[in-house]
């Protein structure tokens, strides 16, 4: 189990409701535990057959600035995790979303393929989609903006 592959289920962990995530592929074993509250902290460097390793909180949220008076209230929805991004379901089928779309609150944006795995992202809030901010095939870091929507 390589050190990459690790941190990407960190950065599952943290973005997930998920308390904890328990990986074996033979006799490599890694434990990731979240713990309410707490401030997230970097891994401790360890043998992967060492044990548990312990990954305290989640990452806190950038706030959205404020609007000035005139301008446009737009909500940006970030990359939970490191991944490669998929505006499509599969290839040549039509873009989950496009620019001037009204979008519905849990509806999917796009996809993020982490480690053989596509993990649906929604959209947390309703409006327009104003910009797509990445686009299909780029590798993402967990937190980068991925969309703009208007509220």
């Amino acid at each position: 189990m390589d050190l990459q592959r690790i941190k990407a289920l960190i950065d599952l962990l943290a973005q997930s409701p998920l308390a904890e995530i328990e990986l074996v592929e033979g006799d490599d074993r890694v434990r990731l535990v979240k713990t309410p509250g707490a401030r997230t902290s970097a891994p401790e460097t360890a043998d992967e057959t060492a044990g548990p390793m312990r990954i305290e909180g989640a990452p806190a949220k950038q706030p959205e600035q404020a609007p000035q008076q005139g301008q446009l209230q737009a909500h940006t929805v970030h990359a939970p995790m490191f991944g490669v991004v998929h505006l499509t379901p599969a290839p040549a089928e039509p873009a989950f979303v496009q620019v001037g779309d009204t979008i519905a609150e849990g509806q999917a944006l796009c996809t993020i393929e982490a480690m053989k795995m596509f993990n649906s992202i929604e959209s947390d809030c309703a409006g327009t989609l104003l910009e797509v901010l990445v686009q299909a095939g780029d590798e993402v870091q967990s937190g980068q903006p991925l969309f703009r929507i208007a509220l």
